[in-house]
């Protein structure tokens, strides 16, 4: 039996039984509080709660007429909009007796528990004899304020259900790693496990206070009848402690508290202290006002939506059938285990994949939690990092709907790689592993990872299940960049910017803001609007113009590459243009390579220098990257998938440095390569009018994508000869 996280309504029974449970806790409090301040006056004796006179007790819980039944309508309004209860106070105007230190945490955890038990029969079994509940705590700091709380709080359960009628025995309540100074891992579960072991050796009721179901050792798992996750607190909750600290009538404007009250969502996660200090105001709605601004402050809730920002149409239309999946679930119309709550971003720095979270979260308004490996490195040692992960994933898990970021995910390396740092790196690895095993059943939970090089994580983190929805983002298209401009100037029709757009086409998202921003900063201290004339200059530091030779060559280079990538495997890329720093061309990996096609990879990597040697002048260095993707291409085919029919002897990739020319292993590189890059000549030379006329398209255009593409490819039929080996 499984209960999830989440806010819980009470019950009427709950509701009933918690009314005399906290109202025992105050009194205890009131008559401890009059013992403090009568040592304090050097009063000789002091009294015990348990032995306290009926009458004092009464007196402490006593119940007035509240003012409001002799106030007219108009009256009580005027009351409560001055924040005033006319409900809570006497009729004969006693105010409530206001403690310096109310029980609080003892309230609150009552309540939470009581949440679990909608019937008497459900409580009796929950405090039976032998009975075993795992009651699960993910957040360390609430685990160990709850266990403090529930020494008193047993007292008070006790006496009421004595008084009520109510069979309770006294639990064992043994708490994983609820002390704040505890580090190690391995002994907070070697003392959890023997304290579980202890507490169902005496046959008593358990309840086993974890931070996960899995912390339950093996005969806490075989016994344990029930797993509950605590319910948070709610705004139900509130009201009925506000009855018994805020009221003397036990009575309050219930309407008017629950308008003035913070969401449930809001008051999950809220910190102790936070609830003493709203508590410490002097009226029923003052405390509501405090929670309410309290929660606004602490409650991130982007401005940003998706609609502000430019996306890919793949993208976007993902983005919207997940927000669609919420909104369902958010209705009762979709289970949870429905919606693919998670997504992974990768791509080049600059691009938004941060950005896009925080319009996830507006989109969808809801908070945003967000979390790096950084952020969690900075904490400490491993033991701190993994308590800084854990804390943010607790924190988004109690505060759903919610959507949490976490980036750098490129940082979790691969676990087989032996490196100095490798047993540090396998312990950090495993432990997001086990979190995002904690969110994968985590209702509410939109799960958002980001990386720029997603070959450096490892495989376990992105495969289905932990992340289901991979996209890439890179810079923006050309109507992408339009956008930008678009929604940064109060004016854009009377700028040329498609023709900027040209210009940024490869820059990144925040290469472009910034260039916005130079340009606005430019126009006030020139004290006018922004003119065409400030973006051209601003543009101009980021993308200076080049010259005709220069974009002709660039231009051969990349159409090159998607000719000669076309002629061999019949694939268009998704899009091909000229940036700033040469020319790029997208295209989607091939996730099975039969030597065949790895060689006619290699082939395509060297196309753009061969269309440089054959119709050019000769290669640039703009191929120096091509180098570097085909050596690693003609590796992984010899050395790594064993596709040279020579060797099935695996070598690292780490020796793919040493490789140098003179060595066999460089030299037998080399040969691959330059049989690939003769072959590839060949192809060009065959096909040079399909290149020069792509090449001319991309010079006017800067940027293609692949249905443009196609179509130059219909209407330009190719020619080959008749022994060539190309389709």
């Amino acid at each position: 039996m499984s209960q999830a996280l989440g806010p819980v309504a009470l019950s009427s029974f709950a509701r009933a039984f918690a009314r005399t449970i906290l109202n025992d806790l105050v009194a205890r409090s009131l008559v401890l509080e009059d013992a403090l301040r009568a040592r304090l006056r050097d009063t000789p004796s002091t009294p015990d709660p348990d032995a306290e006179s009926l009458s004092a007790k009464l007196n402490a819980t006593y119940r007035g007429v509240p003012e409001a039944s002799a106030m007219t309508g108009e009256e009580i309004a005027t009351r409560i909009a001055s924040g005033e209860d006319p409900f809570a106070t006497d009729l004969h105007g006693r105010p409530h007796r206001r403690m310096s230190s109310p029980p609080l945490r003892e309230m609150s955890m009552a309540l939470r528990l009581l949440a679990l038990t909608p019937t008497q029969d459900a409580f009796e079994r929950f405090t039976a004899p032998g009975v075993v509940t795992t009651l699960v705590i993910p957040q360390r700091r609430d685990r160990e304020l709850g266990w403090r709380a529930l020494s008193e709080l047993l007292h008070a359960m006790r006496k009421s259900s004595a008084s009520c009628g109510i069979l309770m025995s006294w639990p064992e309540t043994p708490v994983f790693g609820g002390e704040a100074s505890e580090r190690n891992q391995a002994r907070k579960t070697a003392e959890f496990r023997e304290a579980v072991e202890l507490a169902v050796s005496k046959g008593a009721a358990v309840w086993a206070l974890a931070s996960h179901a899995d912390d339950m050792p093996e005969i806490g798992r075989l016994l344990s009848q029930a797993t509950w996750h605590l319910p948070s607190l709610t705004r139900e909750m509130i009201v009925e402690i506000l009855r018994v600290t805020h009221s003397v009538t036990g009575e309050l404007a219930e309407d008017a508290v629950l308008a003035r009250l913070p969401p449930d969502s809001a008051l999950a996660g809220l910190h102790p202290g936070l609830l003493d200090h709203a508590m410490a105001a002097d009226t029923t709605l003052r405390v509501a006002e405090r929670l309410s601004g309290i929660a606004a402050r602490a409650d991130v809730r982007p401005d940003l939506t998706l609609d502000d920002i430019a996306l890919p149409a793949p993208l976007r239309s993902g983005l919207d059938r997940l927000l669609a999946d919420l909104a369902a679930w958010q209705s009762g119309s979709l289970e949870w285990s429905d919606v693919s709550a998670s997504l992974f971003l990768s791509g080049p720095p600059g691009n938004g994949k941060t950005l896009l979270a925080s319009a996830l979260a507006g989109s969808a308004r809801i908070s945003l939690i967000t979390t790096s490996y950084a952020d969690c490195q900075k904490h400490g040692h491993q033991g701190d990092f993994l308590r800084a992960l854990s804390d943010k994933v607790t924190e988004a898990m109690s505060r759903a709907p919610a959507v949490l970021l976490i980036d750098e995910l490129d940082s979790f390396l691969v676990r087989n790689n032996a490196t100095q740092n490798s047993s540090y790196n396998i312990g950090v690895v495993n432990g997001l592993l086990e979190h995002l095993s904690r969110l994968n059943d985590a209702p509410g939970v939109l799960l958002v990872g980001a990386a720029n090089n997603r070959h450096l994580i490892d495989p376990a983190i992105l495969r289905p299940g932990r992340f289901d929805q991979h996209y890439e983002i890179g810079p923006p298209d050309q109507a992408g960049i339009i956008r930008i401009l678009s929604g940064s100037m109060n004016d854009p029709d009377r700028l040329d910017l498609a023709g900027h757009a040209r210009q940024l086409s490869g820059c990144s998202g925040a290469t472009i803001a910034a260039m916005i921003r130079g340009a606005k900063t430019q126009a006030r201290q020139d004290g006018s609007s922004l003119e065409d004339h400030h973006l051209v200059a601003a543009i101009a530091e980021i993308a200076p113009k080049r010259s005709g030779e220069d974009l002709w060559r660039i231009a051969i280079h990349e159409a090159g590459h998607v000719v000669v990538n076309w002629r061999l495997t019949g694939d268009i890329p998704t899009r091909v243009r000229i940036t700033p720093e040469g020319g790029e061309v997208h295209d989607s990996p091939r996730k099975i390579e039969t030597a065949e096609t790895a060689r006619m990879r290699i082939a395509a990597l060297l196309a753009g220098r061969a269309a440089e040697s054959v119709l050019l002048d000769g290669p640039s260095s703009g191929a120096a990257d091509d180098l570097a993707q085909a050596t690693r291409a003609a590796f992984n085919l010899r050395h790594s998938w064993g596709l040279d029919g020579k060797s099935l002897l695996s070598v690292h990739p780490t020796l793919l440095g040493r490789m140098l020319p003179g060595t066999e292993l460089g030299d037998a590189l080399d040969r691959i390569m330059r049989d690939e890059a003769d072959f590839a000549e060949h192809v060009v030379r065959e096909t040079r009018d399909l290149i020069e006329g792509l090449a001319e398209m991309l010079v006017r255009s800067r940027e293609m994508e692949r249905d443009e593409i196609a179509a130059f490819f219909r209407v330009h039929p190719v020619s080959t000869h008749g022994d060539s080996p190309c389709p």
